[in-house]
């Protein structure tokens, strides 16, 4: 049987997220770096290497993540979500299709329990926030089944649904294309 290319364009905006584990010396270290850490999103904990290399032995701000580490598109609810899922541009065999979003199957989960940190020790959440298209295109075999498209979200309560995944029938080799970045104010919990 002959095969078509579907293609799914999504635009939005995407979240990354980190939060790791911070010892009373890479706390200190951060102190001494970055005086306004935790009021000035410019404080320097991003683009600080020497930082981030002497306190961490990481050469950037996203490998400071050993407790979670989650990115996608971000929805502040369920309501967001259901509209912006109406904008997803498909061209299916060439052409533009329309897909009715109620079809799709959708998948929310919680953020893993994360055990309380050591004694000394501190969580620090960070991240970014960036414009940005997602892309997928897949081979399937006609017909085009639109329940076949899967999205999974985690549910931050604080920052909203971030998709996770998405696929159509088990194909997930989506592709993301970038804005400008905004940074996350880092803060410790």
């Amino acid at each position: 049987m002959k095969k078509e290319t579907m293609q799914l364009q999504w635009s939005g905006t995407f979240v990354e997220l980190c939060m790791g584990r911070v010892n009373r010396s890479q706390k200190a270290k951060i102190d001494s770096h970055c005086p306004d850490f935790e009021k000035d999103v410019e404080s320097g904990w991003y683009e600080n290497e020497q930082l981030l290399k002497t306190a961490f032995d990481v050469e950037n701000w996203w490998s400071v993540d050993d407790l979670d580490h989650v990115m996608g598109l971000v929805f502040a609810n369920r309501t967001e979500l259901e509209a912006a899922m109406k904008a997803i541009r498909f061209v299916i065999g060439g052409k533009p299709a329309t897909v009715d979003p109620d079809a799709f199957q959708l998948s929310f989960y919680a953020p893993e329990e994360m055990a309380s940190p050591a004694k000394g020790e501190r969580v620090l959440c960070h991240g970014a926030r960036r414009e940005a298209q997602l892309g997928l295109a897949v081979d399937f075999e006609p017909p085009f089944d639109p329940s076949l498209v899967t999205l999974s979200f985690i549910d931050y309560p604080d920052v909203g649904l971030i998709l996770i995944d998405l696929d159509y029938d088990g194909h997930d080799d989506d592709t993301y294309t970038f804005g400008r970045t905004t940074y996350l104010q880092p803060r410790f919990i």
